[in-house]
């Protein structure tokens, strides 16, 4: 008999170690997933953009006045007529210069971005710049 109670406690010893461990484990994913749901997830880009179209309405340019940098793949420029017919260009059919007038992949301050509809605008269409995330620009030609 003397032996069973040696025995005995031992186990009752790692049971009471495996219990702790299992504890431990359980409120480091508590605190994991409480501090996870704090952090703030990713901001829309915020771009302030002006609009103008050349004399014969075949280009539309919009420059950025300020805010966020763009990539020139993240944006498409789409072109309502009439509230009805949808024409959207993006990354080939739109041209992006910097404030230089060199070529770049970025759409930033001072930068132009022009686009050139398939057929020209007149009065009462809608142009619109757009993201994944959100409405950068829209006007009315």
């Amino acid at each position: 008999m003397n032996d069973r109670t040696e025995y005995d406690e031992a186990v009752s010893s790692v049971v009471g170690e495996m219990i702790m461990i299992v504890l431990v484990i359980i409120l480091v994913a508590l605190f994991a997933t409480s501090v996870f749901s704090l952090i703030p997830g990713g901001r829309d880009a915020s771009v302030e953009v002006a609009m103008t179209n050349v004399s014969d309405d075949s280009t539309v340019v919009f420059w950025h006045k300020g805010g966020d940098w763009v990539e020139k793949k993240d944006l498409t420029v789409v072109i309502l007529r009439e509230g009805q017919d949808r024409k959207e260009y993006t990354s080939p059919d739109v041209s992006l210069y910097d404030h230089n007038g060199d070529p770049t992949g970025a759409f930033d301050l001072g930068g132009r971005l022009e686009v050139a509809p398939d057929r020209p605008l007149k009065g009462g269409d809608i142009v619109r710049l757009v993201t994944q995330k959100n409405v950068v620009y829209s006007g009315e030609i």
